[in-house]
């Protein structure tokens, strides 16, 4: 059976000045087909939002793994997403990740 990797993102801190804080989260779930997965995906989102008192954005992405033992292998991938973005990976990396860096003492 198929393994998929799910993202959800979490609103994870409201502040009341200062950036919010917000959790990118990747799950993976055996599952055999899209649709079981993102059921699975829907479900573990909703507990552990729940469990943290968080919120949740109700868009899925995923990505099926090409290696149904990824799970149990070191370096396997579990995560792959494509963007489309004009300049150089230097610009890309600080548009995607380095604009929005978590500072836990704010």
């Amino acid at each position: 059976m198929p393994w998929y990797s799910i993202r959800h993102v979490f609103s994870f801190e409201m502040r009341q000045s200062g950036p919010n804080v917000f959790e990118e989260r990747v799950v993976c779930f055996e599952a055999g087909s899209w649709a079981e997965a993102h059921e699975k995906a829907e479900k573990e989102a909703a507990e552990y939002a729940a469990r943290s008192k968080m919120t949740y954005h109700p868009m899925q992405v995923g990505y099926e793994l090409d290696d149904e033992d990824a799970t149990r292998r070191n370096g396997a991938e579990v995560w792959s997403e494509l963007y489309d973005f004009t300049g150089t990976l230097e610009d890309f990396y600080q548009s995607r990740y380095a604009r929005y860096p978590h500072d836990p003492d704010l």
